[in-house]
């Protein structure tokens, strides 16, 4: 596959402020590890820093994200938002904003897996990280790197299947230049949303997530737990609503939760 082309980016991109400057990277350790480390004034809202082979990529729970070279898209938007509240919403609403893009490619069935992967028919297609650069009490800069799967075809026997692509549900490669303008269109959009504290925001989201209105296993704090819980979703605050089996409903931070529908 071809390295990522600027100018078809720049040509196809149709956003008002995001990703309008654009840092690109052949290969570089992590895209949120880089733009945590530049000078914030050298960083504008909107941000986007792209590359084509990220050698030190990481998920949620510290866990390693690997990228296939050329052949994924491997990226960071860096918000300035100038409050740290309702962070957790913002995360998901990129997450919706890449549902969003896929399927408007023909992919069905893309889902968000509480808290931060998306799959397409239980596989999964693209993770995210949300990092925060405070300055006092306040985020200076908000980064949420994406890792989405889009002209790499196999994925080793370690993965197998639990993993797919763009590329195998559409039998079919797709330009990464004009996928990423897609996203970036669709994120700027829930972005304002989520600015302007649109109530119907948390709605969108939810009804994307894997076992909402279900009842679930979960794990709090990394625990399992012996009984299920109702999974209500996302609530305005960016708290993982839950009802327990005497009909208590509980939330919890954005981080102590995962999700375990039943297949």
């Amino acid at each position: 596959m071809d390295s990522f082309d600027s100018s078809i980016y720049r040509s196809n991109l149709e956003t008002a402020w995001l990703g309008a400057d654009l840092i690109y990277k052949e290969s570089v350790g992590s895209t949120n590890s880089y733009l945590k480390k530049a000078k914030g004034d050298a960083i504008a809202h909107g941000t986007v820093c792209v590359t084509d082979n990220q050698t030190e990529g990481r998920g949620q729970y510290k866990h390693a994200w690997q990228s296939a070279k050329d052949k994924s898209l491997t990226f960071t938007i860096a918000f300035k938002p100038g409050s740290g509240d309702r962070l957790p919403l913002l995360t998901l609403c990129c997450a919706l904003g890449v549902t969003r893009a896929i399927e408007k490619r023909g992919v069905a069935n893309c889902k968000i897996k509480w808290p931060n992967d998306l799959l397409i028919n239980g596989r999964k297609v693209a993770g995210l990280l949300t990092e925060s650069v405070f300055i006092g009490p306040s985020p200076e800069r908000v980064l949420v790197g994406i890792g989405l799967n889009v002209n790499q075809e196999n994925f080793g026997e370690e993965v197998g299947d639990k993993a797919t692509s763009i590329i195998n549900e559409l039998n079919e490669p797709v330009s990464r230049e004009k996928l990423l303008c897609n996203i970036l269109s669709e994120i700027e959009h829930l972005y304002t949303r989520w600015h302007h504290r649109d109530t119907e925001l948390c709605k969108a989201v939810n009804e994307k997530l894997i076992g909402f209105g279900k009842w679930v296993k979960i794990t709090i704090n990394k625990e399992m737990q012996e009984n299920k819980y109702k999974f209500l979703g996302m609530n305005d605050k960016g708290e993982c609503v839950m009802l327990n089996e005497g009909l208590n409903v509980h939330t919890f931070s954005y981080e102590q939760i995962r999700v375990f529908p039943d297949r």
